[in-house]
């Protein structure tokens, strides 16, 4: 497209300023909206201004509905995983004994958030971890799968243990990820098992 002169563009600003100043102009000039020619997106071919703006249109409301897809979706996952969340801690309030309530927490975190390999453990040197398998201490990593690629290590405050959660996908858990949520999922671990080692 070749550039246009300073005078042009100011002359096409005063258009697009009159045109805006003036509402119904294309409704009283109908037949004019239907001979305006504008060159396609798509290809070398002339459409017609109104032709450029159903296109506009229907581009945005497919955005739209591509973005209402994706908000149900994870409306839809949220849902489904404060169920299974609210499921787990009613199975760690009617477990009776230490093993009920760690196969509670090994079973119950394995399908609300789809980790291949959840330990209780002891290990000293394995606190507060969150990465990959490479750099996660070597006392833990003797305990994991060979398929693990990402896992997390949080304490349990008073009962000298510590939960690992391990995944298959690298990207699962990293260094950078907020610890917030798996501190709080500590905490009621912690809390279940103190209710039974008291």
């Amino acid at each position: 497209m070749s550039e246009i002169s300073t005078e042009q563009q100011e002359r096409e600003a005063l258009v697009a300023e009159w045109l805006k100043a003036t509402p119904g102009f294309f409704e009283r000039h109908a037949d004019l909206l239907a001979s305006i020619q504008l060159k396609s997106t798509h290809d070398s071919r002339a459409i017609s201004l109104q032709e450029k703006q159903l296109k506009v249109l229907r581009d945005q409301n497919e955005a739209l509905n591509r973005r209402l897809s994706e908000m149900l979706h994870f409306g839809n996952q949220n849902d489904r995983t404060q169920g299974l969340m609210v499921e787990w801690l009613k199975s760690l309030l009617q477990a009776h004994n230490q093993t009920e309530i760690e196969h509670a927490v090994i079973e119950g975190l394995k399908e609300i958030f789809g980790i291949e390999q959840i330990l209780l453990t002891h290990q000293a040197d394995a606190k507060d971890y969150c990465g990959t398998i490479n750099h996660a201490p070597d006392s833990v990593k003797a305990l994991l799968a060979e398929s693990v690629k990402s896992l997390a290590i949080v304490a349990l405050p008073t009962q000298a243990k510590e939960l690992v959660l391990a995944s298959h996908a690298e990207a699962k858990f990293t260094a950078d990820m907020g610890r917030h949520y798996l501190n709080q999922i500590a905490s009621l671990v912690d809390a279940a098992l103190s209710r039974v080692s008291e």
